[in-house]
């Protein structure tokens, strides 16, 4: 398809929301359309709805909205990713408080040189989406994919440090973009709440979905740039998703995803590319190499006794360093508040033992075993003393069926 074509939908109360686009060249027109009271209508109503697929879209995505998802984040190295998108099947569970079987979910990756290298998991409950999709196939608008609605809005905001805020019910979502790609995203239960993690961020932008917020959030700093948008942005959103591929095949439904032709043939050129470098490049590069070591060999020849002298005194350094570190350890130990062991103690379950505790300025972190890992982070989320609490690693599962888990948090 050279000029693609795509679909994004997003819920809006009981509002359907549909955004058409279409790409030619580097153009890139759209169309929005709102369906009013989508949700309450029956099947017979839906089948006069106009059909999209007569649009010729190579891809319906569906933006569900984030305050009915389950989200985890997980810190992880980089190399660790694959790793965790091959494993998390077998330890959902520890993650969340419900089996695979209930639920749809799929893991996005993050990496910023400011919040680091992460991953966000998220997660549908099956019969929720189940309904909703039912109701899109009445309308001949079944999705081929289903994203998260912070991931949506990726294709719009710049490359500044960007917050998006959804206003819903009483409560509110936090968005966080760096550079275009979501490093935090929560909920906001109260506007007090909200104003913390904005302050916290020292964002360059802020932009509130809807006009609905009207002035409830006073923020008082002329530097930061406040914009609103319509609530058709969500499903605008998800349809250039679809255009750009900027998720890389974000799946909730864990569907394969389509091959263009277009994608093939870049594939094809480049690796003929790679295969006609490869004949020339190991001759040059082997030669470089030899050259290099030649010139290495002399030179450490020559610095070879002030190298042993230097060896010598940085371990001495490392073994004092190492020394001081423990002292300090045990002085920080010696010295934490006995209401935050307290708390710890009050909000940790009967059935769980924990093994190592410790504490850094304003941040926990504990290991221990129990039962359940998940139900441990669930109490300390709700915990009036705790926050930004997160596994630090997987949950493991040892001979006798019980939890391995580390947990960090923030002190408030």
């Amino acid at each position: 398809m050279f000029f693609p074509k795509s679909i994004g939908l997003s819920i809006n109360g009981n509002d359907l929301i549909v955004s058409k686009t279409s790409q030619k060249f580097i153009k890139c027109a759209f169309e929005n359309t709102v369906v009013k009271d989508f949700l309450l209508k029956e099947s017979l109503d839906l089948k006069l709805i106009i059909g999209a697929r007569g649009f010729q879209a190579r891809d319906i995505i569906l933006s569900w909205p984030r305050e009915r998802t389950i989200v985890r984040e997980i810190e992880l190295p980089g190399s660790s990713i694959n790793e965790l998108k091959e494993s998390i099947s077998y330890q959902l569970d520890s993650f969340i408080l419900f089996s695979e079987d209930d639920v749809y979910y799929d893991i996005y990756p993050s990496n910023s040189s400011e919040y680091g290298e992460k991953a966000f998991l998220f997660t549908i409950k099956k019969e929720e989406l189940d309904e909703i999709m039912s109701k899109l196939e009445s309308a001949n608008l079944k999705p081929d994919r289903v994203i998260i609605s912070p991931l949506s809005y990726i294709p719009l905001v710049n490359d500044n440090k960007v917050i998006v805020i959804e206003k819903y019910k009483d409560s509110y979502t936090f968005n966080l973009y760096v550079d275009s790609t979501l490093v935090n995203t929560a909920l906001a239960r109260t506007e007090d709440v909200l104003k913390e993690k904005i302050g916290e961020n020292k964002p360059d932008d802020i932009i509130f979905l809807g006009r609905e917020h009207g002035d409830i959030i006073k923020l008082n700093n002329d530097e930061v740039n406040v914009e609103y948008w319509e609530r058709s942005k969500e499903s605008l959103g998800a349809a250039l998703n679809g255009l750009s591929e900027c998720l890389d095949r974000f799946n909730i439904l864990k569907v394969k995803g389509k091959r263009y032709i277009p994608q093939v043939a870049l594939t094809g050129m480049l690796s003929l590319l790679i295969l006609a470098f490869a004949f020339i490049l190991p001759g040059i590069i082997k030669h470089k190499k030899v050259q290099s070591i030649r010139a290495i060999d002399a030179r450490i020849e020559k610095l070879h006794s002030k190298v042993m002298v230097a060896s010598r005194l940085r371990d001495e350094i490392y073994s004092v360093l190492e020394t001081t570190n423990k002292i300090n350890d045990i002085v920080k130990n010696k010295s934490h508040r006995t209401d935050l062991l307290a708390e710890l103690t009050r909000a940790i379950p009967d059935d769980t033992w924990i093994k190592q505790l410790s504490f850094k300025k304003d941040n926990f972190e504990i290991e221990g075993i129990g039962k359940s890992g998940a139900k441990v982070l669930t109490l300390l989320e709700n915990s009036p003393k705790f926050d930004h609490v997160s596994f630090t690693s997987s949950v493991v599962k040892d001979k006798s069926g019980k939890e391995k888990f580390k947990i960090k948090g923030r002190i408030r």
